[in-house]
This record gives structure tokens, sequence and C-alpha cells, in this order.
């Protein structure tokens, strides 16, 4: 679900036009989609209460 527009719009769009061979291509999509998909989920879903609700997950323990 938050790898599809990651992938699509902000790293395809750019890295697709590059004159590079289509391996190179390919793999710094996959590599750069991996990178800023974790970081997405990281501030926008683990980070907030109602992203939290929203994908079922438990509130944070106190440490």
């Amino acid at each position: 679900m938050l790898h599809q527009p990651i992938v699509v719009v902000a790293v395809a769009y750019f890295v697709v036009g590059w004159p590079v061979p289509i391996p190179v291509e390919y793999l710094l999509i996959v590599a750069l989609a991996l990178v800023l998909t974790v970081a997405a989920y990281d501030v926008l879903v683990r980070r907030t209460r109602v992203t939290r609700f929203l994908f079922g997950m438990r509130e944070p323990t106190a440490r």
C-alpha cells in the first residue's frame, strides 16, 4: 500500500530517463523504493496514533 506511489511517482519517473543500462535502473529503483518505503512507514505509520489505529497496531508501551 505504501510502496506503489513511492515507486511509480517519486523514483521510477526520474530514474527511467537516465542514460544507464536497464539492469542498473532496475537496481536503483528497487533500492531507492525500499529505503523510501521504510522511511515513510516509520514516519507516517509508526509514529502517529491515528495511523497506528488505522493499521491495527497496538499502542506503544512505555519504556
